[in-house]
């Protein structure tokens, strides 16, 4: 019989995607010992993504008359790139992001059983199946850069040049070994989105949850405990849009440098294997956004379904008192929880995905149109 994906074992499979960056923010009471040694360990990964990423523009550089090599060094850029950003965003909202995962965490280790019901339904149900897949294919992406060398009788999983001899021993294992730990963090980066992606879909839940109750509230009391509620869920799911956004940002951009760059690929004359490769890595580029969009739409959707619950209540059976705070709920209902990206971009959402999509291939036709023309 297969195993029920629980809310529990969401988060703790999330979590264990990013055991090897170590990502997951630490409690409050945890010592200042283990904070610093987190922060150390984020800059040596830094230090080791910029080391393979150097290599590889060396690589570059040097093929710059070699269109295949010059395309296989160009292909492992922008996601050690993407690491490195996703980093400094780390490093830089620490503290905002630790608040947010334990409000997270308080949240589902104080979830009652019908609640805990609810959650199950309408999100883990419905949501963890294409996660799960996102997650088990970036790290399946790192499978094929371990055996990539043994099937294609290549010297390193990622094409890579220096200026000395690095094809004798020990230096080509360690070559080989720094390459596949910063393949390791390629992979688990890639997997924050899931986190990120898991931030917006338990503050949707907990709307849904405030939904729910607030159909059942008879009395002014009751009332008063879900607006103070509200109040409270609506400052959080802020801090989560701001959390999000720059790592949403950090995504859509290389995504977008990514996609172009593959599609110019694809429509020179290259072999068909990194045609293949090509469309493997667009399509898990393109579902990286689509990560942040789904979430970020519904959040949209439920945060101002509030509004509705209350309008559907008995109001006009009760006290003009109690009228005028259900007013007040629904003024406040809204305006709905979006999360904007930073430097003018617009919101998240699949009207944006959309848009994002239409953008990408209008830039891809452009481009071969053009190169048609050149006879290239």
């Amino acid at each position: 019989m297969k195993e029920k994906v629980t809310l529990k074992k969401t988060i703790a499979v999330v979590k264990l995607s990013l055991f090897v960056i170590w990502f997951w923010p630490l409690s409050l009471n945890t010592s200042k010992r283990k904070v610093l040694c987190m922060k150390l360990y984020q800059y040596v990964c830094i230090l080791l993504t910029i080391a393979v990423l150097a290599s590889m523009t060396y690589a570059f550089v040097k093929n710059l008359d070699d269109l295949d090599l010059l395309i296989k060094s160009s292909l492992g850029l922008f996601p050690t790139s993407h690491v490195i950003g996703n980093i400094l965003c780390h490093l830089a909202i620490y503290q905002r992001l630790q608040c947010v995962t334990l409000k997270m965490e308080n949240f589902c280790a104080l979830i009652k059983p019908y609640e805990e019901t609810i959650v199950q339904r309408e999100y883990i149900d419905k949501y963890s199946t294409f996660y799960g897949f996102c997650i088990s294919l970036f790290y399946m992406s790192l499978f094929g850069l371990f055996v990539g060398p043994i099937v294609l009788d290549e010297p390193l999983p990622a094409p890579a040049d220096f200026p000395f001899d690095a094809s004798h021993q020990p230096l080509r294992a360690i070559t080989y070994m720094h390459q596949i730990v910063v393949g390791l963090f390629i992979a688990a980066h890639l997997c924050v989105n899931a986190f990120m992606a898991l931030l917006l879909w338990l503050a949707s839940a907990r709307f849904k949850l405030l939904t729910e109750e607030l159909r059942t509230i008879t009395n002014i009391y009751d009332l008063a405990k879900c607006i103070k509620k509200h109040q409270q869920l609506l400052e959080y799911a802020e801090e989560v849009a701001l959390t999000v956004r720059p790592f949403a940002l950090v995504t859509v951009f290389f995504s977008t440098v990514s996609l172009i760059i593959f599609g110019l690929i694809f429509i020179t004359g290259v072999s068909f294997s990194l045609k293949i490769q090509c469309v493997f890595l667009a399509t898990s580029a393109l579902l990286e956004v689509f990560m942040y969009a789904w979430p970020a739409e519904h959040l949209i959707h439920i945060s101002t379904n509030i509004a509705q619950a209350v309008f559907e209540m008995d109001w006009y059976e009760k006290s003009e008192y109690f009228r005028k705070n259900l007013q007040m709920v629904i003024l406040r209902s809204q305006k709905p929880i979006l999360v904007v990206l930073p430097c003018g971009l617009p919101s998240l959402s699949l009207r944006y995905y959309a848009s994002y999509l239409s953008t990408i291939f209008s830039y891809f036709t452009t481009m071969r149109i053009m190169f048609e023309d050149s006879g290239i």
